[in-house]
């Protein structure tokens, strides 16, 4: 089995390669099915990563989901031994660059609790149909989704050529419930 770090170089390449129409039309695919899915027309409050780089774009999603009228919560990170806090965000707006050049919200006054979510839409690098998730290796969904309920779900979010046979889990790792790929 291939190495986290070598899952992270060969997964971040093959994004690197998509043409804009490509990531357009892949993200279209992904943005139907995650807000015409059962777990997102339920959902009163969502947690979504905000998209970076070549990430496929949550920002329509996070768009649909605040006019949808759901409460959406976002990572603010803090630093990587703190780990991040959850912020709900009003609207778009509310997000500026921050530490790592992510969207992200200024401060933590809309913080809210983790037990409130009701469906989380993870980042990663690679995923496996275990529910196996390599994320960047700063490890702060791992310890964001040890505080969130048990029945709240856990989705990833990705490209179908990030889901492998199986990648690598640690003791420290989180299983997902379910990718949503194009």
């Amino acid at each position: 089995m291939e190495s986290k770090r070598g899952i992270r170089k060969m997964i971040k390449e093959r994004r690197a390669l998509l043409t804009e129409a490509e990531r357009e039309n892949l993200d279209s695919i992904i943005f139907k099915k995650v807000t015409n899915s059962k777990e997102y027309q339920e959902a009163k409050v969502i947690f979504i990563f905000v998209s970076y780089d070549t990430e496929l774009d949550t920002h329509k999603i996070i768009k649909q989901a605040l006019k949808d009228g759901k409460r959406v919560s976002v990572p603010r990170i803090i630093s990587k031994e703190e780990g991040m806090d959850v912020v709900e965000i009003e609207g778009f707006e509310d997000l500026k660059p921050g530490a790592y050049g992510i969207l992200e919200p200024e401060d933590s006054k809309l913080k809210i609790d983790e037990s409130l979510i009701d469906v989380s839409y993870l980042p990663g690098v690679a995923f496996d149909r275990k529910g196996g998730r390599v994320g960047y290796g700063g490890g702060f969904y791992d310890r964001f989704l040890r505080k969130t309920r048990k029945d709240s779900l856990k989705i990833a979010l990705g490209y179908s050529f990030q889901v492998l046979e199986e990648v690598p889990m640690d003791d420290n790792d989180e299983f997902i419930d379910g990718i949503i790929t194009d």
